[in-house]
Formats: C-alpha cells, sequence, structure tokens
C-alpha cells in the first residue's frame, strides 16, 4: 500500500496568490488555511490573522507573557514571525521554498491555538488533577526522588507539566482533563523529542469518552504513554515501575 498523503491537501487559485487548506484543526473544527500572496519577488504565506484572533476568543490574552514567548520562539523554530500589527503569522518564500515555508505557518498556527488551555488557569482546579498530585506525591515519597508542581516543560517556558519527577530519566506528567490539556502534553512530548531531551511524558486521563476517544488514540502516539485512570494502584505501580526503569 501508499498511501496518498497528498489527498488531505486542498490548492486554491485566488486572484492575490492561492489558499492551502490543510488536515490541521482548530479548536471548531474549522481547517487551517494558510494564504499565499504574490510578491514583486516571491511569496508572502500568512494565517490571515486567525490563530492568535481565535486564541483571543477562547479567553486568551495574545499579549500575555506566555503567548508572546511562544511567538517569538517561533521566528527561530520554524521561520514565522508575527506582523507589525501583531495580528497575523507570517513567512516570506521564494518559488522553491513555498510549500515548505506554507507548512511552518500552518504548524506556527496550530501551536499557538493549542496555548488555548492557558484559559484553564482561571477555573477551579481540577479535583482529578490534585488527586492525581496527591499519587504522585506518594510514590515519589516512597522511591525517595524529588517531585516538583507546575514546572515549564518545552522550551519556551510557555507550557507546564503537572508534575516533574527527578529522575535518572525525568518524568513529565499531565492529568488531562480536556482535550486542550491533552493536546498540550504532546506539545511538550514533540518539543522534548525535538531538542532531544531525553524525558518520559506521561498523561492521565480522567475519562476517555470526554475527552475523545479518536484523540485519545493519537495521543499516545504523541506521548510516551498516555492511560484512562482505572485506579489509584493502577496509577501508583505505573509511575512507580517507569522510576524503576529510569534507575538502570
Amino acid at each position: 500500500m501508499k498511501p496518498d498523503f497528498c489527498k488531505s491537501l486542498v490548492w486554491r487559485e485566488t486572484s492575490e496568490g492561492g489558499q492551502l487548506v490543510t488536515p490541521f484543526r482548530f479548536d471548531d473544527g474549522d481547517n487551517v488555511v494558510v494564504f499565499a500572496h504574490r510578491l514583486s519577488q516571491g511569496w508572502r504565506l500568512d494565517d490571515n490573522g486567525e490563530a492568535l484572533f481565535r486564541l483571543a476568543t477562547s479567553g486568551v490574552d495574545p499579549e500575555s507573557e506566555r503567548v508572546q514567548a511562544r511567538i517569538a520562539d517561533l521566528q527561530s523554530l520554524l521561520g514565522v514571525q508575527c506582523d507589525e500589527d501583531g495580528e497575523t503569522l507570517y513567512s516570506l518564500a521564494d518559488n522553491a521554498s513555498v510549500a515548505e515555508r506554507a507548512f511552518a505557518v500552518a504548524e506556527a498556527a496550530t501551536q499557538l491555538i493549542a496555548l488555548s488551555c492557558l484559559r484553564q488557569q482561571t477555573r477551579q482546579p481540577s479535583g482529578f488533577r490534585e488527586h492525581v498530585m496527591d499519587i504522585v506525591e506518594q510514590v515519589a515519597k516512597s522511591a525517595n526522588i524529588t517531585m516538583r508542581r507546575d514546572v515549564p516543560a518545552d522550551e519556551s517556558q510557555s507550557i507546564l507539566v503537572d508534575a516533574y519527577l527527578v529522575a535518572p530519566r525525568p518524568i513529565m506528567i499531565i492529568a488531562a482533563t480536556t482535550p486542550l490539556r491533552l493536546m498540550e502534553a504532546e506539545m511538550v512530548f514533540l518539543d522534548c523529542a525535538r531538542r532531544k531531551e531525553p524525558a518520559y511524558v506521561l498523561a492521565f486521563v480522567e475519562d476517555a469518552r470526554a475527552i475523545g476517544f479518536k484523540q485519545y488514540t493519537r495521543a499516545n502516539y504523541y506521548t510516551d504513554k498516555t492511560v484512562e485512570f482505572a485506579s489509584d494502584k493502577a496509577i501508583a505501580d505505573l509511575i512507580g515501575s517507569q522510576i524503576s526503569s529510569t534507575a538502570h
């Protein structure tokens, strides 16, 4: 079998250049679209301001320190920057690099909208999160290792993991009660992989049905392990076994 990955992409010609409809999606299910504008020399690829606009409407301030830190990193990581008005993500390209730059803009838009999970900070703390943290703390004490809470885990220091266990191979734990929080765990995993940081990213889900089985299944490809809560003992045993495996 030879998969045709291009079927998931749609190119539409426009008077200004074109639009690339990608398979990536915003929270409401709309596809991430990259707009291509012809210049006198080369192309400008942008997201038409969608990512930051949607971030703002989700309740996250685009001017906040964490969002601005991620935007600043996009230029060095992906070659994508924000325009002078602070509204639109864009990248410039010549004819040879237009496809590569279009995908970079799409990835940047997807990364930014994932930060909508930061709006959860204004809500009441999750009882599930605190319950999981109590179990993690007990396991850490039994294993005589240090547990740190709410630790920035990505290069831009904009994403926090709920628990960080200081083991030979550090263990990052996220208690995910929403799809956005689980997506954040995936971002941490991908960021660690890109930087070749030997961390183990473990996500606990309160209810796979509430998260969505498709995203729950996908998360096991983009974290080291994602599991649904079964019992206190199951969580404790899983964390304990991972601590033991990193010690050898």
